[in-house]
């Protein structure tokens, strides 16, 4: 019964694995639709644009010719207004595509001569295109708007005629409507697809299908998005209902921002749909197999899974009771051979961190104690100075303050221990918690070194130690946080004299090398055992209490100092010799602040309280 309950969760598993993979696929498909529709709105913007550039390169080329045949026109005054209208019927009888109306307008806007088989004589002074060219302009295309001639919807393109800035005449073209066709490349359409022109009025000039229809119903509407594209915005629809042929549509409306038109080219949604419906009945088709065809392979598989399942079911509960030297006994020929010995990897990887865990914790426990010690060694003088003191007698003056100088002496040097590893605890959790923020100043780190090291000869001397501070240059200028500089360095040479037995020797050093300056700091003091280098700079890592007992200290000053060189993006490293002394090596990147002055150090700039807060678990 167990193993038939597994069966049916590893067949259920198997469908809900699918079920993930049939929302991808769904969504794969939606995303195709998508992508149809994009780029059938990007072929529609390809066209539009062809349209724009059709129209515009025929518009070009009409006022070029206009220009050409004005001139000509009035180059020969003496001919007549007969030859005129000859010269305009046989310029307009060379077009083999459509039919082009040549007129001539005198400057006053009379239209006289044309090449119509008519005498009419037509007044355009009230127009717009006219009052466009009179007010300075060149080149001017009209609106949509019945022919005074033949009443058919027409559009006029009108040059004007200038000789030393007089105009002398005006020569308009003409053409219909629906002869605009010949003017656009329309094998480019594809089926079902429309295209047409606007004017500046919003008036529907040319569309390819029902272009039968009157000016007085080709006004696009108020929202309509060719109002957006005339000015001057391109507009993408998914959707809009034509009710030229009561089609839904999407497409583009492109404005032509040479003239203040625009053109719109649209296809059928159905259209572009079609292919996804397709697509998806495919799909449908193909998820009906893969479920039927994954029921099959889940029966197949799950009575090899089961026994699998069982042993490891049976092992995590072993792991889960607390038993991590469990085994599941799954072998790599197995059905879940691979996953048995992922889950043996897992749970001896969970061993090994439980008893790392473990020694971490008896490290912690190690140092909680170490620094109780650290807490309650100062605090027992303190209090046994003050015990002293009260028990003193104060009728002998003389007895009194020298006991009195003596143990104000032992309090103030062991409050600053306590001090010191209070500030101590307190700057590592702040830089922990990113709450300690690097403050950089262009400044000497030659000199700034060298006036920390003097500023402490004086405690050298309690043990009779040597100190040597030496550079290989005077000078150099980079970027360092000096109160960050003073901590490291204080609490180094504060390490270096408790390590160094009287009669010894610390030195310091500075070297400038390619893009870096290291700072030595080294003593022939009693070294540290090559086994404990690698925990020296931890929290919790210790040295062996035999060595930490010979003098006073915490032992965490190292892991501040190795966080406060890192915040100067350095690094600092030791070498020791067990016996015969230490060097401690920090590494400060050679660069500078752009912009920032260079910091002025005096003499004896440095925090008094600082040095004796650092120095003060130095006895002699």
């Amino acid at each position: 019964m167990k193993i038939n309950r597994i069966k049916l969760k590893i067949i259920l598993l198997i469908f809900t694995t699918l079920i993930p993979l049939s929302i991808l696929k769904i969504t794969e498909i939606k995303r195709g639709v998508e992508a149809s529709i994009e780029a059938e709105l990007e072929v529609c913007q390809d066209y539009a644009e062809a349209i724009n550039l059709a129209f515009m390169n025929f518009i070009e080329r009409t006022w070029s010719s206009q220009y050409i045949l004005g001139r000509s026109l009035i180059a020969h005054p003496e001919r007549g207004n007969e030859y005129i209208e000859d010269h305009l019927k046989s310029i307009a009888s060379d077009n083999q595509l459509f039919e082009i109306h040549y007129y001539w307008s005198t400057p006053e806007g009379i239209v006289n001569i044309s090449s119509h088989e008519t005498d009419m004589v037509i007044d355009i002074s009230g127009r717009d295109s006219y009052k466009e060219i009179i007010s300075g302009k060149e080149k001017v295309i009209g609106n949509l708007e019945y022919s005074a001639v033949n009443g058919e919807l027409i559009i006029s393109i009108s040059r004007a005629i200038r000789v030393d800035g007089e105009l002398k005449g005006i020569v308009i073209n003409t053409i219909e409507a629906k002869d605009m066709k010949y003017i656009f490349p329309i094998n480019r359409i594809g089926a079902g697809s429309t295209f047409g022109l606007v004017d500046r009025d919003a008036n529907i000039v040319y569309q390819l299908i029902g272009d039968n229809v009157q000016i007085e119903k080709r006004k696009a509407g108020e929202d309509s998005p060719a109002r957006r594209a005339l000015k001057g915005e391109i507009v993408k629809t998914r959707a809009r209902y034509s009710e030229q042929d009561g089609v839904e549509r999407m497409g583009v409306d492109y404005p032509i921002k040479e003239i203040g038109w625009s053109s719109f080219v649209t296809t059928p949604v159905e259209q572009v749909l079609a292919s996804g419906r397709q697509l998806s009945i495919k799909n449908i088709v193909i998820f009906v197999l893969i479920y039927i065809i994954s029921f099959i392979i889940a029966m197949m598989l799950s009575s090899g899974f089961a026994e699998s399942i069982d042993k490891l079911k049976l092992a995590a509960q072993k792991v889960k009771a607390g038993d991590l030297n469990v085994k599941t006994g799954i072998s790599e020929g197995d059905d879940l051979g691979d996953v048995g010995q992922a889950f043996d990897s897992m749970v001896e990887a969970l061993n090994i961190k439980a008893k790392e865990e473990e020694e971490y914790n008896n490290l912690k426990s190690e140092f909680l104690t170490t620094i109780s010690h650290e807490f309650k060694t100062p605090l027992n003088i303190i209090l046994g100075s003050i015990q002293l003191l009260e028990s003193s007698d104060i009728t002998n003056h003389e007895e009194f303050y020298g006991i009195f100088n003596k143990y104000i002496k032992l309090q103030k040097q062991n409050s600053y221990r306590l001090l010191r590893l209070i500030n101590n605890f307190i700057d590592i959790n702040k830089i922990e918690d990113n709450h300690i923020k690097i403050k950089l100043c262009n400044n000497d780190i030659v000199k700034v070194v060298e006036d920390i090291t003097m500023s402490i000869v004086e405690y050298t001397k309690l043990k009779d130690i040597s100190i040597i501070f030496d550079t290989d240059v005077e000078e150099k200028i980079i970027a360092f946080d000096a109160d960050m500089i003073e901590r490291i360095m204080l609490n180094l040479l504060s390490n270096s004299i408790k390590f160094t037995e009287r009669g010894g020797e610390i030195e310091v050093n500075i070297y400038n090398e390619e893009g870096k300056v290291k700072i030595s700091v080294k003593d022939n003091g009693i070294g540290i055992p090559e086994d404990k280098l690698e925990m020296i700079f931890d929290r919790f890592g210790q040295v062996e209490n035999s060595l930490r007992r010979r003098t006073e200290g915490s032992g965490i000053g190292l892991s501040l100092v190795k966080s406060l060189v890192e915040l100067h993006e350095g690094t600092i490293s030791v070498q020791s010799e067990f016996g015969r002394g230490t060097e401690f090596v920090i590494e400060l990147p050679d660069k500078v602040i752009e912009n920032d002055f260079i910091a002025k150090n005096e003499e004896n700039t440095f925090n008094a309280e600082r040095i004796h807060v650092e120095f003060s678990d130095i006895y002699v």
